[in-house]
């Protein structure tokens, strides 16, 4: 039921609804085409490697995984994302593989060596999954986790840029309509054990534990969507309810090219 104190608002709240779909995180194995975090990639057997050239004696692995260009290490598989088995949101692809690998050695800037892959024809049964290569999974920061999903609306968080200019200033007048606001649309306010506990999602509106966006202050970014948001107290902590993101233009999340990127992370 919405909140009385809001209903002067309500029809301005409301037309801030938007999808999002929360991934749920289980420990365990999982096949290597199959939605995860963490884990061995998947990849078509067509392919190709990934070369980097080390000095001696690095060595670097001729296989298909990302590689850091500098070291030549394996990067970390944060996420893999089967669009096909995911409940489908507004300019999300439909169907393909999304893939983002990761220098998890710099885990407070994923941004600067993230590698995204996104692979549109996926067959059940892959001809080869280059799952029997020397490499050492142990080394990374984040366990292996099957994904499932579960589609949701949320309103706009006031983390959100637009949240000043379009609801701020009416709600904020009044303390009880500002609770109200924070119950319906923050999740520290929502029963959680965890102070600051969000939620680990694909779109909708992200967290910030100190309510910031990233894209106010940098032009061309005004129409981007919440591509992924990790908020978890395991493996993918990011401090005292922390919280990150990956942000990706409209346009390139539309036509899939996932070759730009914008990373945010802050906590308390």
């Amino acid at each position: 039921m919405f909140p009385r104190s809001l209903a002067p608002w309500q029809k301005r709240i409301e037309a801030t609804a938007a999808p999002t779909v929360l991934l749920s995180l289980k420990r365990e194995s999982t096949p290597l085409y199959r939605s995860k975090i963490g884990g061995v990639p998947f990849f078509p057997a067509d392919h190709p490697p990934d070369v980097v050239y080390v000095p001696y004696p690095g060595t670097s692995n001729a296989t298909p995984w990302p590689k850091h260009r500098r070291t030549g290490r394996e990067l970390m598989l944060l996420l893999q994302l089967d669009f096909g088995a995911m409940p489908p949101l507004p300019s999300f692809p439909k169907g393909g593989i999304l893939q983002l690998f990761v220098d998890d050695t710099d885990w407070h800037d994923l941004g600067a060596e993230v590698r995204a892959i996104y692979h549109r024809i996926v067959v059940s049964e892959p001809e080869q999954l280059f799952s029997d290569f020397d490499h050492d999974p142990g080394v990374h920061r984040v366990a292996e986790y099957a994904l499932s999903f579960t589609k949701e609306e949320e309103y706009m968080t006031n983390s959100d840029f637009r949240f000043d200019r379009d609801l701020y200033s009416a709600i904020a007048r009044d303390q009880r309509a500002w609770k109200d606001y924070l119950k319906l649309t923050d999740q520290r306010h929502s029963g959680h054990a965890e102070v600051g506990y969000g939620r680990t999602k694909i779109g909708g509106y992200h967290y910030s534990q100190n309510g910031q966006d990233p894209r106010a202050s940098r032009p061309g970014w005004e129409d981007s969507l919440l591509l992924v948001q990790f908020q978890n107290y395991g493996d993918l902590s990011w401090g005292d309810g922390g919280s990150a993101q990956f942000f990706i233009k409209r346009r390139d999340l539309e036509q899939c090219r996932f070759d730009e990127l914008l990373f945010h992370w802050d906590s308390t």
